[in-house]
């Protein structure tokens, strides 16, 4: 989904639940800190919102802008509607929030998740997607590990589980140094 797409589902879903404001809790999240999501990300079709003031509008909004929906058939993409409160967040998520709004939106904002809330809550998903998602957040420096480690400290799970996240950060950070150092060999010619 590209950024006029989003622009047009967060607009569509204004007028539909009535609301002006909604929670963007996935990937597209990234949309409050770049104006487009580099190439090398993992596409995605959906967008994570939910509504900030009207959450009953819920079922309505699935329903005109969900998978299912003669949107999705006729434009390719559509708008998940994802509860904030099923998302494993660190503490103060909301504090963070990072607010998308522009002309096309039609007065309606997205209140994104800052980016190292954002690599927690994939972190603590841990699906596939996520990991590749996550590899390309750190290849752009759009996530912290030092920040993302206090984020997981704050998240409401076990700490078998927090030890298992923080095991997959550092595999996470390992891989992106290597990759960082044969690019650097491959792209320095011998003396």
């Amino acid at each position: 989904m590209n950024r006029a797409e989003f622009e047009t589902l967060l607009c569509r879903a204004g007028r539909i639940a009535r609301d002006w404001d909604f929670f963007l809790i996935g990937s597209q999240a990234l949309r409050g800190i770049c104006s487009a999501i580099p190439r090398d990300f993992p596409k995605t079709i959906e967008a994570d919102l939910y509504p900030r003031h009207h959450p009953q509008a819920w079922g309505l909004l699935r329903d005109e802008l969900g998978k299912r929906s003669k949107f999705f058939k006729q434009r390719g993409y559509y708008m998940d509607c994802v509860d904030p409160g099923l998302a494993t967040l660190p503490d103060g998520w909301m504090e963070r929030l990072i607010p998308f709004r522009t002309p096309r939106t039609g007065g309606v904002t997205a209140w994104c998740l800052e980016p190292n809330d954002l690599f927690a809550a994939k972190l603590a998903a841990w699906r596939v997607k996520d990991q590749l998602f996550l590899a390309a957040m750190l290849r752009h420096k759009f996530a912290r590990p030092a920040v993302v480690k206090n984020r997981v400290a704050e998240l409401p799970v076990n700490a078998a589980h927090k030890r298992e996240m923080l095991a997959a950060l550092e595999q996470l950070v390992t891989a992106h140094r290597r990759a960082l150092r044969a690019k650097t060999k491959l792209s320095c010619p011998p003396r």
